[in-house]
């Protein structure tokens, strides 16, 4: 998303590694990211990805049967046959699971109670909310149940915020606690510090009248796997921003090498909405829409020329994305999900050689803290 001269590459050595203190030099220069934040449309519906209930939705009726039609003691004829009973209903038409919240964000983090009649037979699912504690719900209720593609935001548990950790104020990169690699670029105007927890890929950012800033932590690899040869990569996060104004990316990041593609899953932003303009003006062309998690997510496409980028200066690439059609903050990311998908609408990647979360802005001035972060492979 920027344009610096300098660049730095993720490492993916593992294992826990001493950081060092604010303002230490970093081991190769800035890392670019060369694409542009749109100046797009503004807003949108913020959504986490489906219906979500708090406490499940109670079916207070169904056609349950009390009995059914009972005629107390028939129609008796004078002198006739009494009626013996009439036509007793045995339980009546009860519905087998009701609706049952289980997708949305739950207070106990229990998925909702289930409803004790109704004729639903496998409720709504709200996919993408968030229980207590800031784990991502990704069930819902089983059996047929139609799944959210938008709606209503499941509210994100507030999350604690972290402690501790090791400050970051200029260019670097290095590895932290689990495997993980951060990374911090600046195009050097205004002032921006990450903050690197050492735990799962958590980090807090605050920048400052910043032309291109970017923060990032997640896995780095040695460029010689495909996504596909790697695994199955997914993350989840939780996060709250302060004074979000200008063009922020938050979400997942990375790039690829053979060939050079440079991708953004982008969940949440800051005042403006990223679409099909970037900032200088040129177009993304609009390949299609997705859905995962939940969400859809419209896919864009723009080719760079003459641009920086992990593989040198002066380099040809394109650019993918997959901008969620309602912002969230916190939930899960099925990264691998949107590559297959991207791999669909003809999008093709290479090696693989980071997927980061990440927090980029740009003219802009604010603050993140991620109170949980995951990036993992399966």
């Amino acid at each position: 998303m920027c344009g610096p001269s300098k660049f730095l590459r993720s490492s993916a050595i593992l294992g826990a590694l001493t950081l060092a203190a604010c303002g230490s030099s970093g081991s190769g220069g800035g890392n670019p990211n060369t694409g542009q934040i749109d100046e797009g449309h503004s807003g949108g519906t913020t959504g986490s990805g489906g219906v979500t209930s708090s406490g499940g939705a109670t079916a207070s009726g169904g056609a349950v049967g009390s009995g059914g039609i009972s005629a107390s003691g028939g129609a008796a004829a004078s002198g006739g046959m009494p009626g013996s009973g009439g036509m007793a209903a045995s339980g009546g038409s009860r519905g087998s699971g009701g609706m049952m919240g289980t997708g949305g964000a739950t207070p106990s983090g229990s998925g909702g109670a289930s409803a004790s009649g109704g004729a639903a037979s496998g409720g709504v699912t709200g996919s993408g909310g968030v229980a207590a504690g800031g784990a991502p719900a990704r069930g819902g209720a089983a059996g047929g149940g139609t799944s959210g593609g938008g709606g209503a935001p499941a509210p994100c548990a507030a999350g604690k915020k972290l402690t501790g950790g090791t400050k970051y104020c200029s260019n670097m990169k290095g590895n932290s606690n689990g495997g993980y690699a951060y990374e911090l670029w600046s195009d050097g105007t205004g002032s921006g510090c990450m903050t690197v927890y050492g735990a799962g890929a958590a980090f807090s950012a605050n920048w400052s009248n910043t032309h291109d800033f970017l923060a990032r932590v997640g896995l780095g690899f040695d460029q010689t796997k495909t996504p596909t040869q790697i695994g199955t990569l997914s993350s989840d996060f939780a996060e709250t921003k302060t004074n979000d104004d200008g063009l922020v990316y938050v979400g997942i990041y990375g790039w690829t090498v053979s060939p050079l593609r440079e991708y953004y899953i982008i969940d949440d932003w800051g005042t403006t909405k990223p679409a099909g303009t970037a900032s200088d003006g040129s177009p993304r062309t609009h390949v299609g829409v997705i859905t995962v998690d939940g969400d859809t997510y419209d896919v864009w496409k723009r080719t760079k020329t003459n641009a920086p980028a992990i593989t040198g200066d002066n380099q040809t690439f394109d650019q993918y994305f997959s901008v969620r059609q309602n912002a969230r903050q916190c939930g899960h990311i099925s990264i691998s999900e949107h590559f297959a998908q991207w791999t669909s609408l003809g999008l093709q990647l290479g090696k693989l050689e980071e997927a980061k979360l990440l927090l980029e802005a740009q003219d802009s001035t604010g603050s993140i803290d991620f109170t949980m972060a995951t990036v993992v492979v399966k």
